[in-house]
């Protein structure tokens, strides 16, 4: 018998150093495709490549890893995708290389605040006050904030303040040649005002109803660089990170806004962008490949929104008011 057991060591042998070999990534089961029915609840989403072939977080990650910044569109409220934000970004941190995160929902203006919070310095109470945080904050984005603190890497409060944005929305980008050193600071260095297709995609944008103007286009596209400047000034500074983006879907369709503007400003940046589509919406259009360095975009489905108003119910009032631009009037 023990002879007969010596026969077939070599064979259990190779099988166990072929056993060694595979990654432990490998062992995951393979994923499988979601179609709209099983997109049940707003809580359920199913990211795929270009290819269609759908992925894990896990997945995503580990083939996300060597690439410099990653946006996450967002139609913000939808629980889906603000679940899926968490998953990718705790499977992010678990990458060799150093992450941060960057996130539309604060603005420059509240950078200490934030850093505060992250080191401990705030309870959750003061920090949403001071850093005057989204409404939604706590469903919708405190599981980000939590990881970064847990993990102890940066979040970057990469917007630009509302108030200074709705000023531009009324006087023009001139509005900023009349601000203080600081709050200038706050806003982009350079607003990015060429006929461009992000423009062109914005200005047949009505809103409400009404076509934009040159002065509400100047405030969306300081959105979009200041973001873009915030990332590309990070990274500038700390060279071996990359950097997660949560921002509205708007900004980052077909390789257009922050992204556009984010490799005017280094156009050697790897960047891959997750763009959410409802399952009752179609695929969204490919990134603009006319850049010196397209980016890739995946698709992240998720569950259709319940309708806001049913046939025949009325559009809500909506005014944001009159905005106060001291600094216009001295």
């Amino acid at each position: 018998m023990r002879l007969l057991l010596c026969r077939f060591c070599p064979a259990l042998l190779s099988l166990f150093i072929i056993g060694c070999q595979v990654h432990p990534q490998n062992l995951e089961p393979p994923p499988t495709s979601v179609s709209a029915a099983d997109l049940t609840t707003l809580y359920d989403y199913q990211l795929s490549k270009a290819n269609k072939r759908p992925l894990t977080p896990v997945q995503a990650a580990a083939q996300l890893a060597d690439f410099d910044v990653i946006m996450v569109g967002e139609l913000h409220g939808h629980q889906g995708i603000h679940r899926f934000q968490a998953d990718l970004f705790a499977n992010l941190l678990k990458q060799p290389r150093p992450w941060a995160l960057a996130m539309e929902q604060f603005s420059r203006d509240h950078q200490t605040e934030v850093d505060s919070y992250l080191a401990g310095e705030l309870g959750e109470d003061a920090f949403t006050k001071q850093a005057q945080a989204w409404p939604s904050y706590k469903s919708d984005y405190r599981a980000l904030l939590m990881l970064a603190k847990n993990a102890q890497t940066p979040v970057i409060a990469a917007n630009a303040p509302k108030a200074i944005v709705r000023c531009i929305g009324k006087f023009g980008p001139e509005y900023l040649k009349a601000l203080p050193t600081e709050q200038r600071g706050w806003i982009a260095k350079r607003l990015t005002l060429i006929e461009d297709d992000y423009k062109a995609r914005f200005m047949a944008n009505r809103h409400h109803g009404q076509a934009p103007n040159e002065q509400q286009f100047a405030a969306q596209t300081s959105w979009d660089d200041t973001m873009a400047e915030s990332i590309a000034d990070y990274l500038a500074q700390q060279p071996t990170h990359a950097v997660m983006l949560t921002v509205g879907r708007f900004h980052i369709a077909e390789g257009l806004g922050t992204v556009a503007r984010l490799q005017q400003r280094n156009p050697k940046l790897k960047i891959a962008l997750i763009y959410p589509v409802t399952a009752d919406e179609t695929e969204p259009a490919a990134p603009n490949t006319r850049s010196y360095n397209p980016p890739i975009m995946w698709t992240l489905k998720v569950a259709a929104l319940p309708p806001a108003r049913l046939e025949g119910e009325p559009l809500p009032a909506f005014s944001l008011g009159e905005p106060d631009c001291p600094f216009m009037n001295k």
